[in-house]
């Protein structure tokens, strides 16, 4: 299945020729084959055949994910889950936390600074999550894992190119031993220019290595690199189209990440997994403001960020129906900005310098009282420095009605600490500011007539609480903000015949926010989409992808004043081509915005219209 409700959560990548099992973590540290969450899966066939320019377009064909971007590659881009901010999802890469609170978003993830040539697999948790990751998992947790040698020697050279200067070249080289699996990646990208000023330029490395050093033991190290530069006009300057200035914001950048980790099982039921990771991030940038300056004056920042985290867990088969993970973990965080707003050549500072820590504990149980009845529990306890201790719980249940009917109930509690950049920043920051809060729940329904049809559909409902936002009367940052988030998700896969299949998901998110007459900016009550994938011959694919994006709210500022309007709803189809011409040969043929749909997802940044892309695959050259 290319986009499914699983019930999977084992923690793992089984590699067919060992014992042993590589822990992905993702929602539970419980280690069983199921899980009551409500989880979406796009797999490696899936990426590959969508065959889509970013991530985020990706993540667009998800249902209960909201994709916010800036004007083209060089705008931020930001995904949220559930009518959440875009800061409340906690996102890993590969395992490793890159969130990163020095910068202006409160933390959250620029997507952008990803490639799916990289990418294996996408596993996105819905709802709150703190019982298992603790802070930042307040909306959900987006795992992003990169491609892994899975067994054998395998090498690929990829080159695309595109309208408007886009060109991506990518290497990979996996091979094995009996006791040692490695692989590296080699990216060089660069975005063009989709839509006028929007630019990124980006350079990856990736390096993995999994080494059973005993029958029962495995050691594992990932390591990547990734260092870039982009341009766009300033959020919310109007764009291309209405911004009074032609400057650009400016950014260059690097990312680097790094984990290692011995997982080893000591009996037939304890299985323990230590690990070790590291998130750098480095950046400069500068913006020219918004004129009129009495909106943004101009300003810049040179920031460093780095995390480190130790964490522990055990998984216990207490005997056939029930399992228990017990596991603490420790995190210290380091944070360093030097920064200036530029009010007509006097200068004003806005360094900041933090760092906190935090150890945590937690533990979750999984069992089935009754054959069709799974049952689990999950408790976490964090004790973040300069905060008080936080404790949240999640609980959940499925139940099978039938071989073709099973229904599922969850409920959870998430918090997220205050960014660096709320708490520090020598003009807006606010030291006494509280950690953001969530509880949510979601009511599931799972349904197949047969193996080839099936239907999954959830309603949710989120409580967001204290929610950290910018208070213009005292010119700082405050907790004053709650909003309540309620909605459903529709998906159906149906794989018509061999040859082809049929997928379609769509969401209905309804916001209310409680405190003040706030407008929430993107985030459109309504989105939906669907895509078909032939095999129209032995050696050819296609698949084509439909996406509408609802009426969505954005503001802008180059009238010197917050204007807030609605932007229209807009329909896109991309379609994409693959053609094996040999076992080591293939051509690739994609079209993004096939119809040539002129929409915006911020005002005054159109879309870049239709664009055609080719690319060329050569593998295993040598075999």
């Amino acid at each position: 299945m290319a986009l499914v409700l699983v019930v999977s959560q084992m923690s793992a990548a089984v590699r067919a020729d060992t014992d042993m099992e590589t822990v992905l973590v993702t929602g539970s540290h419980l280690p069983q084959a199921e899980l009551t969450a409500a989880v979406s899966v796009l797999d490696a066939p899936t990426i590959r055949a969508l065959n889509k320019r970013s991530v985020a377009d990706l993540l667009q064909t998800v249902p209960g994910l909201l994709v916010e971007q800036q004007g083209g590659p060089g705008g931020l881009t930001a995904v949220s889950i559930r009518g959440g901010e875009a800061n409340f999802t906690l996102v890993l890469l590969d395992g490793v936390p890159v969130n990163d609170p020095t910068n202006t978003r409160g933390g959250s993830y620029d997507f952008a600074n990803l490639d799916p040539a990289v990418v294996q697999r996408i596993e996105i948790v819905r709802g709150p999550q703190s019982a298992v990751y603790g802070s930042d998992a307040l909306a959900g947790v987006i795992n992003i894992i990169t491609r892994r040698n899975e067994g054998g020697h395998h090498q690929q050279a990829t080159a695309e190119m595109g309208e408007k200067g886009y060109n991506n070249q990518s290497l990979t080289a996996f091979g094995n031993t009996q006791t040692l699996h490695y692989g590296v990646n080699l990216t060089l990208r660069d975005d063009g220019e989709l839509t006028p000023g929007s630019t990124r330029q980006t350079r990856g490395a990736d390096i993995n290595l999994d080494w059973q050093a005993l029958e029962a033991q495995l050691i594992s190290i990932a390591y990547r690199y990734l260092d870039g530069e982009r341009g766009s006009y300033p959020e919310q300057s109007g764009g291309p189209e209405f911004a009074v200035s032609d400057k650009l914001d400016r950014g260059d950048y690097t990312d680097e990440t790094l984990a290692l980790s011995w997982q080893a099982d000591f009996a037939a039921h304890w299985r323990s997994r230590l690990s070790a990771t590291r998130f750098e991030h480095e950046e400069d940038y500068t913006s020219p403001g918004i004129f009129p300056f009495s909106a943004v004056p101009p300003n810049g920042a040179d920031t460093e960020f780095r995390r480190d985290e130790i964490r522990w867990v055990n998984s216990f088969e207490v005997n056939e129906n029930y399992q228990l993970t017990l596991g603490a973990d420790y995190r210290d965080e380091q944070g360093r900005s030097e920064g200036y707003l530029d009010f007509g050549g006097f200068l004003l500072p806005t360094d900041f310098e933090l760092d906190r820590d935090s150890t945590g504990l937690l533990a979750g149980i999984s069992g089935r009282p009754l054959a069709p009845l799974l049952l689990q529990a999950s408790l976490r306890h964090d004790d973040p420095s300069g905060f008080s201790s936080e404790t949240t719980a999640r609980v959940g249940a499925t139940i099978d009605v039938s071989s073709s009917l099973a229904f599922s109930a969850n409920w959870g509690e998430g918090y997220k600490l205050p960014s660096f950049f709320a708490l520090g920043h020598a003009l807006l920051g606010n030291p006494d500011l509280l950690p953001e809060t969530s509880t949510g729940w979601d009511l599931g329904l799972a349904w197949s007539a047969a193996p080839a049809l099936r239907m999954q559909a959830t309603y949710f409902y989120n409580d967001f609480e204290d929610l950290v936002d910018f208070d213009p009367e005292n010119f700082t940052n405050v907790n004053r903000s709650a909003v309540e988030s309620s909605g459903a998700e529709l998906q159906l896969s149906w794989a018509v015949s061999e040859v082809f299949d049929l997928q379609t998901q769509a969401t209905y998110t309804d916001l209310d926010v409680k405190d003040n007459a706030s407008v929430l900016l993107g985030r459109p009550q309504w989105k939906a989409g669907a895509f078909a994938r032939w095999q129209l011959a032995r050696q050819w694919n296609a698949l084509l992808d439909y996406q509408w994006t609802g009426k969505q709210m954005a503001s802008s500022r180059y009238t010197g004043q917050t204007v807030v309007q609605e932007l229209d709803d807009y329909h896109r189809v991309d379609l994409s081509l693959q053609w094996r011409a040999r076992e080591q040969l293939q051509f690739e043929l994609a079209v993004d915005n096939l119809l040539d749909e002129d929409y915006q997802n911020a005002v005054g940044f159109h879309s870049a219209g239709r664009v055609v892309r080719f690319g060329l695959k050569l593998q295993n050259l040598g075999g």
